[in-house]
């Protein structure tokens, strides 16, 4: 009984409060859209885009389902003239903020659907504002028909940035550059004014259609690119960073790194946000239009001589929703006003004194720093993971479920770490130094691993672990062996000198980790890494070894497979060169330079469609190691 009193009481209040309730969710879920939908360039948090994800599918279930309630619901004569001012902001709600227009790339290429989603909702707040305004009086009716066109521009804008976000050829649109040699000299002249933060930003827009061509299949291959007539108009600014074509110092390779990465935020604005759109002149439009509509629609609902008729709380609710509205578009106006993308469009049509002002706001409020990846990457050990306790009941779930199995290893033990700048400076100069001093000699198709092996002459004694192997499969054999041997070489003195005794040694051996531990990272979340999903047998063969060993740690289970040193397991055998160190080489530096070119070989044979979706989900170091590889191919065209 007290059962069915509830149910009817929820019934009562969801009847008399409904539409009150849906409106300000609907309102709510876009102030978490416009604080949060931005923070996911920069965070791979798992908890944020989930949070994200659910907030952004509400915000549009719910206004659609409103609209389609108020529709068909009969409502008491003095709330009509509200209900249908309401609809209107349902619509307004539906064209989301500018932060998040997609969560996926999927979304944009499906915006023929919310084309149609369009038409219906604008159909449906328009029967309602017909069903309910009758009515009202002529500045509450006055006001519903102003917002009821802001909220069609706003879903409209919405719209057409989704089907821009899925057409590569609105890209060209973009390209705005200095077309004659005083244009090009007055440039230089701003460009020596801008502090390093601004300079590298400008850049990145200078060479951001190369980096979009690059990543979203536009068909211009690198000897054109080389040829054309924008890359003389991209040469001066952007040359810097990789001429002469020799191992640049530090300063350079950390500006190509923050280079890439600003190009790649300007990139996920193309896929995720308004940009597009809002920076066209039909863009700034609409927004003029709907800042003016909005404060005019508050201004006529003041005047609403019919007011009286109405509850104190549902004109609470049309306060909230109006004054939110015009703080929303207000600050949507400042944020397009002061974008880079603004300054950039000052900058190449000459109008420096209104650069200058905005540049000048930009750096006092530190706007460049939100642009930052959180320079945070994935491990995984698959020794780490051998070991793990195989005693608990989660893990004896796990054996009735293949799926399950994954699925824990890929949460459970993969791990989020910040990357140093001195791990950055060691990769990024062996990357330049590679494809730079040996690009003649060695060519990034090639297998990988088999460069390095054959510079030092190890081929024949280790090209067994690359040679006619998946590459997921070369992964996890480097992985394995390098741990054998960082955790014996000192044990057994294999090296010269011991690992702990020069802080050049200890630089590399954190940076061999932190490679190693992210290629592992990459076979378990292969979607990024070339040749599609590998295969377990390694990882059960390890398994069957350590249940056979008992080890407690790591590093107990790594000097363990060493024991039986005649092993034809191939990852041992190669532990086994390793440490024997025939050539009495600096073997540091070469497990070193075998991970840097694993890297570079996954990055520049991965799915170009992949880095796109990667960059919704926090960033990935791989794209910036594929763009930086792209950049220096660029130029060595012309060389």
């Amino acid at each position: 009984m007290s059962g069915g009193a509830g149910g009817g009481l929820v019934v009562r209040v969801w009847k008399e409060w409904g539409i009150q309730i849906l409106v300000v969710t609907s309102f709510l879920l876009q102030l978490v859209l416009l604080v949060f939908g931005g923070f996911r360039r920069r965070s791979y948090s798992g908890v944020l885009l989930t949070f994200l994800w659910l907030s952004y599918l509400m915000a549009d279930n719910v206004a659609v389902y409103a609209l389609g309630h108020m529709a068909l619901e009969s409502r008491p004569q003095d709330d009509a003239g509200l209900v249908a001012f309401w609809a209107t902001f349902f619509l307004l709600h539906l064209g989301g903020q500018d932060t998040i227009t997609a969560f996926s790339l999927q979304d944009n290429q499906v915006w023929r659907r919310h084309l149609l989603t369009l038409l219906v909702q604008a159909s449906g707040a328009g029967y309602a504002i017909y069903r309910y305004t009758i009515p009202g009086t002529w500045t509450l009716v006055s006001a519903t028909i102003v917002m009821f066109i802001v909220g069609f521009l706003k879903y409209g804008e919405r719209v057409w940035a989704l089907q821009r976000g899925n057409s590569s050829d609105t890209f060209a649109l973009l390209e705005v550059y200095p077309k004659t040699s005083q244009e090009r000299d007055n440039m230089l002249k701003i460009r020596a004014k801008m502090d390093r933060e601004e300079l590298i930003l400008f850049d990145a827009h200078y060479m951001f259609h190369f980096c979009a061509c690059e990543l979203i299949f536009i068909n211009v291959s690198m000897q054109r690119w080389a040829y054309t007539d924008m890359y003389e108009r991209i040469r001066d600014p952007v040359i810097r960073y990789l001429d002469p074509l020799m191992p640049l110092p530090y300063e350079y390779n950390m500006d190509m790194y923050d280079l890439v990465e600003a190009e790649l935020s300007l990139l996920y604005d193309m896929f995720y946000t308004k940009a597009q759109v809002v920076h066209t002149w039909q863009g700034c439009l609409i927004r003029v239009i709907s800042l003016l509509g909005t404060v005019g629609v508050f201004l006529l609902f003041r005047l609403d001589d019919g007011k009286g008729t109405h509850s104190r709380v549902d004109i609470s609710i049309s306060y909230v929703l109006l004054v939110g509205a015009i703080v929303l578009e207000t600050i949507s106006v400042f944020r397009i006003v002061g974008s880079t993308w603004t300054c950039h469009y000052l900058h190449c049509q000459g109008w420096n004194r209104a650069n200058a002002m905005v540049l000048s706001i930009r750096r006092l409020l530190k706007v460049g720093r939100q642009r930052k990846w959180m320079h945070s990457i994935g491990q995984h050990n698959v020794l780490d993971y051998c070991t793990r306790d195989q005693t608990k009941c989660t893990n004896m779930i796990e054996e009735a479920s293949t799926a399950l199995k994954k699925w824990r290893r890929k949460v459970k033990f993969s791990v989020y770490t910040k990357i140093t700048m001195k791990f950055k400076e060691l990769v990024l100069r062996q990357v330049v130094e590679t494809m730079t001093d040996h690009y003649r000699s060695w060519s990034i198709l090639d297998a990988p691993g088999e460069y390095v092996l054959t510079r030092y002459k190890l081929w024949d004694d280790m090209g067994f672990s690359v040679k006619d192997r998946d590459f997921a499969h070369c992964i996890l054999i480097w992985q394995v062996a390098t741990d054998i041997y960082l955790c014996c070489c000192d044990d057994n003195q294999h090296q010269s000198r011991c690992l702990n005794a020069e802080e050049d040694d200890k630089l590399l051996v954190e940076a061999i980790k932190v490679l190693s531990k992210y290629m592992g990272f990459l076979v378990i979340h292969p979607s990024l890494l070339p040749g599609g999903v590998p295969s377990d047998s390694t990882i059960n063969d390890l398994e069957e070894l350590w249940k056979n060993r008992k080890c407690s740690t790591n590093g107990e289970f790594a000097r363990s497979l060493l024991d039986h040193k005649s092993d034809a397991r191939p990852y041992i055998s190669l532990a086994c060169e390793l440490l024997g160190n025939k050539m009495n080489l600096s073997m540091l530096q070469v497990i070193f330079e075998v991970w840097v070119e694993f890297l570079c070989y996954a990055a520049h044979h991965s799915s170009p469609i992949s880095h796109c979706g990667q960059l919704g989900r926090g960033g990935e170091f791989l794209t910036v190691i594929r763009l930086v590889i792209d950049h220096i191919q660029l130029f060595q065209r012309r060389t």
